[in-house]
């Protein structure tokens, strides 16, 4: 997950020695500027602890094979969900807009349509009606596969959909959901540097700076990279459009998203010449959160760059002042608390909080090197032994129990302490997402005072490295800054 938490009207969220740039054989530019990292300083993260404080947990180290892919040395194709109904029917395209519909999984042949056309789903196959000089006109396809609809107009101007407009091939899924029930999953598949630009769009303010955009271009490049490859023999999908990924716009972009895309076109974060999933959120609070802890316990998690160090601390985040989420406070009462607790319990068959009684208290058990929560105890009345919960999971107990009414009245990020009194729980938090990688009001404060893009990356992603995986055509060559 990229940018959980980062589009919601608010985006959202050294060393003179020089590293050197990784550089794929006849792909990497000569001229490609490196990237200067900060100087950070791996401890055990514990030596000046405070006694009767929580733990500081140790820096996660790389253990196990290391299944980040290698940079694709030429620019791929991505496939976005971007919606999902449990209607039989689906409207594409505008009036008179040129269609061509085929069904790629079957030897049926392809037919133009002028839209809008209507789609229907059977137990046969495909219904596709559509009018034509006043006239009504239809067709069919015969099979369980899906239905693939492309523009023949300027593919640009991609094609209309309940008041959105798609960019790339629209590819129409017939699914089952978990309760064997039928779906029908819309899947967007375009180019990479076409897919970025929509990213940019949704994930960052208009009116930030170039240099914001072309670091979180970068990144949301190499988190695009990783998901599909992980994604691409697994599912249908490589990426959604929205939290769980990426924000996407659809493919409607500004000018300086695209520039921004265009700039960076086929760079991407690495280390050790592997690519970097580069998550990113909206505000770190000034405690950004290991990816180990906060995404999942999957081994691409564990590099490096992904990794809270001590020095980290030091380094005060311009997300602290920069940004509205820079500390939030929130309260939820006893009850409320005691019965989001014990519904989770149930959810996950977990006997202790399913039957946990009240007071309850909750306390921080270990955090990381910045001082993030990494997990909680929590223990009620009369329980001898806490349970042991993850702080997003306590995040999501908390936002259970207020009631989930809008992010404004909910907790904004895993990174809180949380204060019992008669009356429930009083939450003071810092931050908005998850906190991993590049904090983006950060990176706009670091902008501000002319860091460039690189400049930018090397902060949030330490000792990663930018190489060029793939060369842009040569109408949108050019050199980031």
């Amino acid at each position: 997950m990229s940018s959980e938490d980062s589009n919601h009207g608010d985006p959202g969220d050294r060393d003179a020695a020089s590293v050197k740039i990784h550089r794929r054989a006849l792909l990497f530019a000569a001229s490609t500027p490196m990237l200067i990292p900060f100087a950070c300083s791996r401890t055990d993260g514990n030596a000046d602890q405070a006694a009767g404080e929580p733990p500081v947990a140790s820096p996660v180290r790389t253990e196990g094979p290391d299944l980040r892919p290698f940079p694709p040395s030429f620019e791929p194709l991505v496939r976005i969900k971007v919606a999902n109904t449990s209607r039989r029917s689906v409207e594409l395209g505008r009036v008179e807009q040129r269609l061509w519909i085929t069904m790629p999984d079957s030897e049926s042949t392809g037919r133009a349509a002028r839209g809008p056309v209507r789609i229907v789903r059977d137990d046969l196959g495909w219904s596709v009606r559509w009018s034509q000089r006043g006239r009504g006109a239809s067709t069919r396809f015969t099979g369980a596969g899906p239905l693939a609809i492309a523009s023949e107009d300027d593919q640009t101007e991609g094609i209309d959909f309940e008041g959105r407009r798609l960019q790339g091939t629209i590819r129409i899924v017939p699914i089952r959901n978990t309760d064997g029930e039928s779906e029908l999953d819309l899947v967007c598949t375009l180019r990479m540097e076409q897919y970025l630009p929509g990213v940019l769009e949704k994930e960052l303010f208009a009116s930030w700076r170039p240099a914001t955009f072309e670091a979180q271009a970068v990144a949301a490049r190499s988190f695009a990279v990783c998901e599909r490859a992980f994604w691409l023999r697994r599912r249908h999908y490589d990426m959604v459009a929205g939290q769980a990924s990426q924000a996407w716009s659809g493919g409607v972009a500004s000018r300086r998203s695209r520039d921004a895309v265009a700039s960076t076109a086929g760079r991407v974060l690495l280390w050790r010449g592997q690519v970097v999933p580069a998550y990113y959120s909206a505000a770190c609070g000034g405690r950004p959160a290991n990816a180990i802890d906060a995404i999942s316990t999957n081994q691409v998690n564990r590099i490096a760059p992904l990794v809270v160090d001590a020095g980290t601390a030091r380094r005060r985040c311009g997300c602290t002042t920069a940004s509205p989420h820079a500390d939030w406070r929130i309260s939820v009462g006893e009850d409320a608390m005691l019965q989001a607790l014990q519904a989770y319990g149930r959810r996950v068959s977990n006997r202790s909080l399913a039957s946990i009684r009240g007071p309850v208290e909750v306390t921080v058990r270990r955090r990381n090197a910045a001082g993030r929560p990494i997990d909680f105890e929590i223990r009620g009345s009369g329980d001898p032994i806490p349970v042991v919960l993850s702080a997003s999971r306590v995040r999501s107990v908390v936002a259970d129990a207020g009631g989930r009414r809008s992010w404004k009245d909910g907790p904004r990020s895993a990174c809180f302490e949380l204060t019992g009194s008669e009356q429930g729980f009083r939450i003071e938090g810092r931050g908005f997402g998850h906190g991993v990688g590049l904090c983006q009001y950060g990176a706009e404060s670091m902008a501000r005072t002319g860091a460039s893009n690189l400049e930018i990356l090397a902060r949030y992603y330490p000792g990663a490295t930018v190489g060029v995986a793939w060369e842009p055509p040569a109408r949108t060559r050019t050199t980031a800054s």
